[in-house]
């Protein structure tokens, strides 16, 4: 079963957090790229923050971010101060996973996809987006973050780990057309490849 992780978009904000006293979470200011997440010149920094959700304790959670800059041109702009993070907090506010994306390439419309796990002790959680390397004259704006969470080894979401998943990951190392997503999920041991050790690892969490 998948948790439901809340979505972010320029039609749909309800219960996030934008830090910047000065800027109202809406859409248009969404659409004229002015939720943007940097350090500012006092140190702040200006971040975006998730409803609490509920988690599918030792689930993964997909990112897909939507990361928009109006200055990717210009002479002023400084690719290596850029870098998106994701990280997942817990009651305390302190994350217990995080990953940053180091863009290689800019333009002024960026997909990114990003990957959190979550530990099997939570039951709830939220989301915090920043710019850590960030400054002003780098910065970019959030257009939309869209979630999805899956178990690890479900790489089929038919919502368990069986034989079927050991079949689709098959298809991935034989070349079978199954794209991105898929061979993600097939990737279960998060080596960064898709192998005979993807299958042994489902079949451990078949039999356990």
């Amino acid at each position: 079963m998948r948790a439901q992780v809340p979505q972010f978009t320029s039609a749909d904000y309800a219960g996030w957090i934008y830090n910047n006293p000065v800027i109202y979470l809406n859409e248009d200011n969404i659409l004229a790229n002015r939720i943007v997440l940097y350090t500012t010149s006092t140190g702040q920094d200006l971040t975006l923050i998730s409803p609490v959700f509920a988690c599918g304790a030792g689930q993964v959670i997909d990112l897909q971010v939507t990361w928009v800059t109006t200055q990717w041109q210009d002479e002023a702009f400084d690719k290596s101060k850029v870098a998106l993070t994701a990280a997942l907090i817990g009651d305390d506010g302190m994350a217990v996973d995080s990953v940053t994306y180091d863009f290689a390439t800019i333009s002024k419309t960026n997909h990114v996809k990003m990957s959190l796990d979550v530990p099997r002790s939570m039951g709830h959680a939220r989301l915090r987006f920043a710019s850590w390397k960030a400054d002003v004259n780098s910065n970019g704006a959030i257009r939309q973050i869209l979630t999805a969470s899956w178990l690890p080894g479900d790489v089929n979401l038919d919502g368990e780990v069986s034989l079927a998943d050991i079949n689709a990951i098959m298809s991935v190392i034989l070349g079978g057309d199954t794209g991105a997503d898929l061979s993600g999920r097939a990737d279960v041991n998060r080596d960064g490849e898709v192998g005979i050790a993807d299958v042994n690892r489902v079949i451990d969490l078949i039999l356990n």
